[in-house]
């Protein structure tokens, strides 16, 4: 499964918001992190409307965390970031009457928001701790080098 970069870019402004305990300005975050500006501020407009986040305005205004990282949910934020959240378009398909597979991915999907909802913000913010990278437990084909994409 993948999540949409308005999801993606949410997540990452969490984080951040986490980690430096108060409001972030969003031209700052948007240079650090080499993200458009106007996406960024399209995305914390989201959070404040969903009540993640509180914007602040004024010299040392932002945007900041609405409440304390560890009463936040990693799938709470999913759920209301991700428009349309589901695996595959069912609806429009000519099998839809007659296949097993729409059960199969509703089964995957309440099990990946099960895992993120095992975890608040507090805990994906903490630092030090490393990356998973996904591309290192990957089977190598023969003949193939898998190089870290950092």
């Amino acid at each position: 499964m993948q999540l949409t970069q308005h999801t993606d870019f949410g997540l990452r402004l969490l984080i951040v918001l986490a980690r430096k305990g108060g409001a972030v300005s969003l031209p700052a975050f948007s240079a650090e992190q080499g993200l458009s500006y106007h996406h960024v501020a399209k995305v914390a407009q989201g959070l404040v409307q969903a009540g993640f986040a509180v914007s602040q305005r004024g010299r040392s205004g932002g945007i900041a965390l609405a409440r304390p990282a560890n009463e936040i949910c990693v799938g709470d934020v999913v759920r209301k970031l991700e428009r349309g959240l589901r695996l595959a378009d069912c609806g429009t398909c000519a099998l839809r009457a007659n296949c097993g597979l729409s059960g199969v991915l509703a089964e995957a999907l309440d099990a990946f928001m099960a895992v993120l909802d095992r975890y608040t913000l507090a805990d994906v913010s903490a630092e030090g701790v490393p990356a998973f990278a996904p591309w290192a437990m990957l089977p190598v084909a023969p003949g193939c080098v898998v190089t870290d994409p950092s």
